[in-house]
């Protein structure tokens, strides 16, 4: 279904036009009073019209994704809009973080980063929530580094792209089917960047790049010619850094206990990240890898739009995050599961809070203290974009009576 034909109703309103104005101004804005079944709608008229990406920060993941499905219908299927995943485990907890999520995650850090000779397709609109969010990642440069811009006519020995590969966290397969892999077959290398829809196939002629053309991986057959092809890293704990961290962590692991020297234990990393392998318990040990925190916020450019769902949620949201994170590491600190000097693997509240208020931006919900459900719409003296939003009679999926009640308020101007 495209609804994008309804965001007119909204971008015409001098009220909208005004916070519009207001936010290329950076002026500051008080909280904006939009029922929550409303917003998804507001969010797609800010995305349509601000000249930057947008970003949208809620507190609930199952929020996040409900907007992330939502977009599309406003916005059309053209739109940008990208799911920046929550990571499986819990802080400190020591699991995969699962392919999805890292994904997820990759091809939103690299649309918010292209490379300076790439132009970005279309201004991206990312989704995500507190606890995505609060996750540290690797810097903004370390991406950079990491991400290789492929041409035909350039000179790349294969082995050399291969080692390159390895080092971001790509997996060599016999058969490239899935993103984050590469193959090779004589002067034919095969790769899935992991940002991309489809994998690529990069013929050589010696070491030059003769042809890029991309190719569908369930019949392995080549498609278009493409001119020109970017890599982004594989992972967000790149694992060239392992090597260092074993050497830093071998007096720890040598004092663990012969009974926890199994792969469901740290002692099974050991030979992984000696050998600057990728390995599923790899992020796990991000923190240790970047010693200055950063977040996706950092990958966000000076001109993108921050939009927060609802502040006060967002807030208690990551206060009660960091809470089971601190209970969480003193217990693993006492059984021995944890390093001692274990870095934060989380932005706090006071550092998100800090880095969301230098930001052009604008809070959604009702404000601190304030109720907000469903059902009801912005009060009278709610500013700006609240009072143009009220709730409706409900129409239960019922095309009809929903038609004919448009038509009557249309006529009614």
């Amino acid at each position: 279904m495209q609804l994008s034909g309804l965001l007119d109703i909204l971008r015409d309103s001098e009220v909208y036009r005004a916070l519009l104005a207001a936010l290329q101004a950076r002026a500051p804005l008080p909280d904006q009073g939009v029922a929550r079944a409303a917003r998804s709608f507001a969010l797609a008229a800010l995305a349509r019209d601000w000249d930057g990406p947008v970003i949208f920060l809620t507190g609930r993941i199952d929020r996040a994704y409900n907007v992330s499905e939502q977009l599309p219908a406003w916005l059309g299927d053209a739109a940008s809009v990208y799911r920046f995943g929550e990571p499986a485990p819990a802080f400190y907890e020591r699991a995969p973080w699962g392919e999805s999520a890292i994904r997820s995650r990759l091809a939103a850090l690299a649309a918010l980063l292209p490379p300076d000779d790439f132009a970005a397709a279309a201004r991206p609109v990312i989704v995500t929530s507190a606890r995505a969010v609060m996750q540290r990642t690797l810097p903004p440069a370390a991406f950079r580094r990491a991400t290789l811009t492929l041409r035909p006519g350039a000179r790349r020995p294969p082995e050399t792209l291969m080692r390159g590969w390895l080092a971001a966290g790509y997996e060599p397969v016999s058969l490239v089917i899935e993103p984050g892999t590469f193959s090779r077959r004589g002067g034919i290398v095969d790769i899935f960047p992991l940002a991309a829809d489809r994998p690529v196939r990069i013929e050589f002629f010696d070491d030059e790049i003769e042809s890029l053309r991309a190719f569908d991986p369930s019949t392995q057959r080549s498609a278009e010619r493409l001119e020109q092809v970017v890599i982004p890293p594989a992972r967000e704990a790149l694992p060239e850094a392992g090597p260092p961290l074993a050497a830093h962590l071998a007096g720890w692991l040598a004092g663990l206990p012969a009974e926890a020297a199994d792969a469901a234990s740290p002692l099974g990393d050991a030979e992984p990240l000696a050998n600057g392998a990728a390995f599923p318990y790899l992020e796990h040990y991000l923190p240790y890898f970047y010693s200055n925190p950063v977040s996706l916020l950092d990958y966000a450019p000076d001109n993108a739009l921050i939009v927060v769902d609802d502040w006060g949620e967002l807030r208690d949201t990551v206060a009660a995050l960091e809470e089971h994170a601190l209970a969480a590491r003193a217990e693993k600190l006492a059984a021995g599961q944890l390093p001692p000097d274990h870095p934060l693997p989380y932005l706090t509240w006071d550092a998100l809070a800090e880095e969301l208020e230098s930001r052009a931006g604008v809070h959604l919900g009702r404000g601190l203290g304030a109720a907000d459900d469903d059902e009801s719409g912005a009060a009278g003296d709610e500013p700006l974009l609240g009072v143009l939003f009220a709730p409706e009679e409900r129409f239960g999926g019922q095309l009809r009576p929903l038609a004919t009640r448009l038509r009557g308020l249309q006529k009614d101007g």
